[in-house]
This record gives C-alpha cells, structure tokens and sequence, in this order.
C-alpha cells in the first residue's frame, strides 16, 4: 500500500486547498503546510521540489477529485489522518470560520468516510439558547416542559 509520504504532492495540494478554504491565505497556514509536510517526510526542510509545488498552487485550478481519487482504497484511519492534517491548516490561522468546516465536511465526504468518522474535527452550530429561560429552569422557577 502507498504511503502517504509517497503521495507527498497530492497530500500538499488538499492542505494547500485546505489553507485556501476560507478564501485568505495566511502565512500561519502556509507554514503550517511546510511544517506538515516536514513531519510526514521525517526531514527539517523540504525538497525545493516540494517548497515550489506549495507555492505553485492554484486554487482555482485544484482538483479535489483527482487528488482524493489517490486515497479511495485507503483504510479509514489514513483518510481520517489526512482530515486531522487538514484540520491541523484550518487551525493554523487562529479563527473557527464555518467555511472551513464546510470544506472539511466536503473533502471527508469525497474521501467516502461518513461524517460521523469525523464529527469532533468540526463545528457543529448549535441553536441559540435563552440563558433567562436556562436560568429560571436551574433555580426551579420554571419547569423545563413549560417553556416554549
């Protein structure tokens, strides 16, 4: 079985994509696809090859497809490990953006683990909830099959 060291450039395209999901490159993320990139291949700094592909990348011209195609007979614990790496990008620029979880739940979908595979790498939104009523409910002021 192919490793992913062995698929080095697909896997930095689908982190590249990953720092591009919200539509702003930052330079956390970048770096954050360098240092992940060095981690897989057990090296301090990339091959120039790999340094330029980073900065060659097209957003605009990336192929999802192609790119999880090459990961399709993998065992789930390695396509969860490329979510984890790509949350590990999305994570890089210090913001939860719902785009970035949206393009999470996309790339987890097009490697064909269901989403319960991955739940705890996204943000679920949760309803807003009326603390007053939360509180009434505490202190007995209310019962919980009374509120609306």
């Amino acid at each position: 079985m192919m490793t992913m060291k062995d698929r080095l450039p697909l896997v930095a395209d689908l982190l590249m994509e990953a720092a591009h999901a919200d539509n702003r490159l930052h330079g956390d993320e970048k770096d954050a696809v360098r240092r992940l990139l060095c981690e897989i291949l057990e090296v301090q700094a990339l091959p120039m090859d790999v340094d330029f592909h980073i900065d060659e990348f097209d957003a605009g011209a990336f192929d999802r497809s192609v790119a999880v195609a090459a990961f399709a007979g993998d065992p789930p614990a390695v396509k969860r490990r490329l979510l984890e790496l790509i949350g590990a990008v999305h994570a890089a620029d210090g913001e939860i953006d719902f785009a970035e979880d949206d393009h999470m739940r996309a790339v987890g979908a097009a490697l064909g683990l269901p989403p319960e595979a991955f739940k705890e790498l996204v943000v679920d939104i949760v309803e807003e909830i009326d603390v007053e009523v939360v509180e009434k409910i505490r202190y007995g002021d209310v019962k919980a099959d009374e509120v609306k």
